[in-house]
């Protein structure tokens, strides 16, 4: 999704060539990529049988089972010729698994978009496993780790989704530029509108249902807060909104007040239609989409800190942050009663619209390309010198 929405918009401003694993039989997809690619070269994806070796080679190379599942010859060939015949100004490499296919002799400005790293994700998840799946999580970080040092100093700049995992990730390795470019939203898709009527006591958590962060706080939100503002509010109902509920959400519909959607099309209409969102999650994980989008939507946001996370909302103007389950189910119930409800809606909207939208997004990602450049054309000028 990110890389779609910066394809999008630099495509106006730059010629971009794009490698991408796929099949020419999707005519669509070919088709869409083309409208902002200069050209698209699809790389078949590895058969089945050779990823299980690769998989199972890994085991002998140390490697993360990812990376090793998307090991190509072929992909590896086609990189290395394209870079060998044409002189791009920046190059990115999209992804963790993609780094590997970066030839040792290229030496031009290169960006290595990492995102969510997995090395940090791992570490934060490692509390939600059970004590026998530990020792599981522990190898597939060391694998991460072994793979990552071996390639983030031969890229000129690596790239987050937030300054926050930026700092934490220049904690395990140093000497590296590390730099942040945020996610973004449409936010016109989620503008508020006033067609659309509030439900009275409507309250939607949203995301991916099976996701281990979002179920943990599922669990945490309906057995420790939500209990509390029922007590204090009749009419108050939770939609779980998201796709493959994993059973323990599912399991929460047998409260006649807690509604579990699974998938549906457009998250959009059930944020306008709530008087408060909420996002419990208890782990710093990448940036909240589901914490913009309702902001952008103009409903009223209650979430944790680590729910602000790569945010960097203002609580008590633009969303309320609260920890303590009742202190959380104390700011769900005030905008349940109206308290600042207007105020916080259109702040939150505005707080968006001006910090993630996918144009700032692009831009930035513009300013890394353009220092690499730049400190690449010095280099250049002091060596001819």
């Amino acid at each position: 999704m990110i890389l779609l929405n910066h394809l999008q918009r630099l495509s106006g401003r730059h010629d971009i060539d794009m490698i991408s694993f796929g099949s020419s039989q999707n005519s669509d997809a070919l088709a869409e990529l083309s409208r902002w690619c200069k050209d698209v070269r699809l790389v078949q994806q590895p058969s089945k049988w050779r990823v299980l070796f690769n998989s199972v080679a890994a085991i002998a190379h140390y490697v993360p089972f990812g990376v090793a599942a998307a090991q190509s010859n072929e992909m590896t060939a086609v990189v290395s010729r394209r870079l060998t015949e044409t002189n791009y100004d920046a190059v990115i490499f999209q992804l963790p698994e993609m780094a590997q296919y970066q030839p040792d002799w290229f030496q031009g400005p290169s960006v290595w978009n990492l995102e969510d790293p997995p090395v940090l994700k791992s570490q934060r998840m490692l509390p939600l496993y059970p004590w026998y799946a530990k020792p599981w999580v522990w190898d597939r970080i060391a694998r991460r780790k072994r793979y990552e040092k071996r390639w983030v100093g031969r890229f000129g700049c690596i790239l987050f989704v937030n300054e926050e995992d930026s700092r934490d990730y220049m904690s395990i390795f140093k000497e590296t530029n590390f730099d942040w470019v945020p996610s973004g939203i449409d936010v016109d898709a989620f503008r508020p509108t006033g067609e659309v009527a509030r439900n009275q006591g409507m309250i939607v958590m949203s995301g991916n249902m099976f996701h281990k962060p979002n179920v943990d706080a599922v669990e945490h939100f309906c057995s420790e807060v939500f209990p509390l503002v029922c007590m204090r509010s009749p009419t108050a109902a939770l939609w779980l909104v998201g796709a493959n509920p994993a059973p323990s959400v599912r399991k929460w519909s047998k409260n006649p007040r807690i509604h579990v959607t699974g998938f549906v099309s457009d998250v959009s209409s059930y944020l306008r239609k709530a008087e408060v969102s909420v996002c419990p999650v208890r782990l710093r994980i990448g940036t909240q989409t589901k914490v913009l989008e309702a902001l952008a939507c103009g409903t009223p946001v209650v979430t944790t800190s680590a729910g602000n996370h790569g945010i960097g909302a203002v609580s008590g103007e633009h969303l309320y942050v609260a920890d303590d389950p009742y202190e959380f189910a104390d700011r769900i119930l005030s905008f349940l009663n109206g308290d600042r409800w207007n105020e916080f809606s259109e702040n939150g909207h505005r707080f968006v619209a001006q910090n993630f939208t996918w144009e700032k997004s692009t831009e930035k990602l513009e300013q890394v390309f353009g220092r690499l450049i730049a400190a690449k054309t010095n280099t250049l000028q002091l060596v001819e010198s």
